[in-house]
This record gives C-alpha cells, structure tokens and sequence, in this order.
C-alpha cells in the first residue's frame, strides 16, 4: 500500500511539472518595433585640454610657463572661473612624467568644464594655437536627461502602435489590446551611452568645422520599443 502512495504522488508531480511549460495562448497577435530620437544641446561640457611646450618658427622653444599663460588669458577672455579648470589627474601626469622625465618637451592636462553661459565654439577657437596638443570633449550633460529619456520612450511606443495599426489595415485586420511591452536595449546611447555621454571622449581639431563642434558637443537620446498587440 505504501508503494502504490509513492508511485500517485509521482505521476501527480510528473503531471503538474509539465503543465507548467504548455503554452495554451492561442491568441493573434502583431509584433512591432517603434524607435524615436532627439539631438539636445548640452548645458554643461568638459573639456579636456593638453598643453605641450613646441618649438616656434624662428627655432626658438616655447616652454610649458609661456603657453600656460597664454591659456590662462584664454580663460579669462571667456570668463571661466578658474574652480572649473581642474589640473589633469595625478596617475595621467607621474605616468607621463617616469616614461617621458627625459623628453625636452614637457606637458600638462587640464579638465574645463563649461556651463550654458560660456560661448563654446568662441572658446575652441581661441584655443586654436599651437601649444594646445590635444583637444577633445571628455563628457557633457544636461539636467533634463530624465524628463527627455521619459518623453522619447513614450514617443517610441506612440510609434509602435501607429505603426501596427496601419499594417493591420492593409489587410482588414484590427488592433486589439496591448499584450506586452518591452524596451530594446540600445548601444548607440552611450551617453549616445548612458544617455548622457553622446560623444564623449570626441577630438576636436584645427580642421573641425563650426558644424563639426556643434555635432559632437549634441546629446542623442534613441530609444527602441517593441510591442506586441492582440489581433481582434
């Protein structure tokens, strides 16, 4: 008798297990995927700037004292406070300074940050001298990222369904209920990631246009839904 118990309450667990993955949604349904997209103009950039000592046209060298004040009247002429100009990290520098100590041109890395108030491009374009070695936007951002993240999605979805009603349409069909609604992860927001990183770690050089600097200063938020609606 106990045996007979054993083996019913085997079959039982064998029984329920199974129904677990039989799948009896017999509905119709459409599958679309709805994307939006909005370039923002950043309120707030980071710059990263490296000075480099260079030698001038009358073979003359110019040393690291020399291009520091020129660039710290570049600063002044822009009304950057100086507690948004940030002398480039410690590892980056006594890295620089164990494998290049023997170079006879020194350099140093600053980190700006500029606010709405500051006219970028009037900015870069006095930075446009020689002792200025490298330029490049290291992060920007701006305090409505959220607000804007919230409206595309929406937006993306609004897609979604236009889309899917329009193709159901075309063959005399008609949107139903809502039946799922998934988010499609997205690599261009590195932010284009993070949302918030459109075009960080960009360079900018002397040959880059007005429109050039505009472009990768810009903060593009896409976003991808797909949806899944009932056929009625």
């Amino acid at each position: 008798m106990k045996h007979l118990t054993f083996t019913i309450a085997v079959i039982l667990i064998a029984t329920f297990s199974y129904g677990q993955f039989v799948n009896t949604d017999q509905r119709r349904f459409i599958s679309v995927t709805g994307s939006a997209e909005i370039v923002v103009a950043p309120d707030e950039i980071e710059l990263e700037i490296i000075l480099k000592e260079y030698v001038s046209e009358k073979d003359v060298k110019v040393d690291l004292s020399t291009i520091e004040t020129t660039f710290n009247s570049i600063l002044e002429k822009n009304k950057i406070d100086k507690k948004n100009v940030l002398f480039g990290n410690s590892d980056f520098y006594w890295y620089y300074w164990w494998n290049y100590r023997n170079d006879i041109y020194k350099q140093k890395k600053y980190n700006v940050k500029l606010g709405s108030s500051t006219d970028f491009l009037s900015f870069v374009k006095d930075l446009d001298f020689k002792g200025v070695a490298s330029l490049r936007i290291f992060s920007s951002s701006n305090k409505d990222l959220q607000k804007l993240r919230k409206e595309i999605k929406i937006q993306a979805i609004r897609a979604a369904k236009e889309k899917a009603k329009y193709l159901l349409e075309s063959i005399d069909a008609t949107m139903g209920k809502v039946i799922s609604v998934e988010e499609v992860p997205d690599n261009h927001n590195y932010y284009w990631h993070d949302d918030s990183r459109l075009l960080s770690n960009v360079v900018i050089t002397t040959n880059s246009t007005d429109k050039d600097i505009e472009n990768v200063a810009s903060i593009k938020l896409r976003y991808e839904v797909k949806v899944k609606f009932e056929v009625e």
